[in-house]
């Protein structure tokens, strides 16, 4: 997470959206031929501002993830609608996703391309998630990225997963560190000015706090 500076030396981590992902090759037998680990996503400017601001506001306009699709191309960039390089030569290269929840605070995309939809062999080494089944239509991209370069043949299908936690423990961590900092902080200017008797209070937003000798 990006920090903040606050003055005095204090600073606070800022709320980023990440996902992680992981790919799998296997072969007919269902034996795994290829395995990217996790990675972490890159969300695009139109993925933050349709799939996430203007959802959770129930805006016109906004989106849902509702497919996975595998490119040849380069990670996208900030700025990004598409996935660079999609493989989108035959039908039914883009596939949809299965989302889960898991104890609240993590989404899950579940996808897999079947063995067969592509005609020939290709070499994948992107990935990316898409609020539309069909690369005519296109749809806009939520976020994506590489992973390092693999074969795929015809009869070798790819099981993919992204997964995105909400860190909101962290947050609200950080958040009673800086409440805890500005107490002090406040007590401590005030005993620097006027003399406290032990026990007194000092009001501040109609919060009591007791700052104490």
């Amino acid at each position: 997470m990006a920090k903040t500076k606050i003055g005095k030396g204090l600073s606070i981590e800022g709320i980023k959206a990440r996902g992680f992902f992981r790919l799998q090759i296997q072969d007919a037998d269902g034996k795994v031929a290829g395995d990217s680990g996790w990675k972490e996503n890159t969300v695009v400017n139109t993925g933050f501002q349709d799939y996430l601001c203007q959802t959770l506001a129930g805006m016109a306009g906004s989106k849902t993830i509702s497919h996975a699709m595998l490119g040849t191309g380069t990670a996208p960039g900030a700025t990004a609608t598409a996935l660079d390089g999609e493989i989108k030569d035959v039908a039914g290269t883009r596939c949809a996703v299965t989302p889960t929840t898991i104890a609240s605070k993590t989404i899950q995309f579940a996808f897999t391309l079947a063995s067969g939809v592509y005609t020939t062999a290709k070499t994948i080494q992107n990935v990316g998630l898409i609020n539309h089944s069909s690369t005519a239509t296109a749809g806009s991209i939520f976020a994506g990225n590489t992973y390092t370069t693999s074969s795929l043949a015809t009869n070798q299908s790819v099981n993919g997963l992204k997964i995105w936690p909400l860190w909101l423990e962290i947050i609200i961590s950080k958040l009673s560190k800086l409440q805890e900092h500005l107490i002090e902080t406040i007590c401590n200017q005030a005993k620097n000015s006027i003399k406290f008797l032990e026990g007194s209070t000092t009001i501040m937003g109609g919060t009591k706090i007791w700052c104490m000798e």
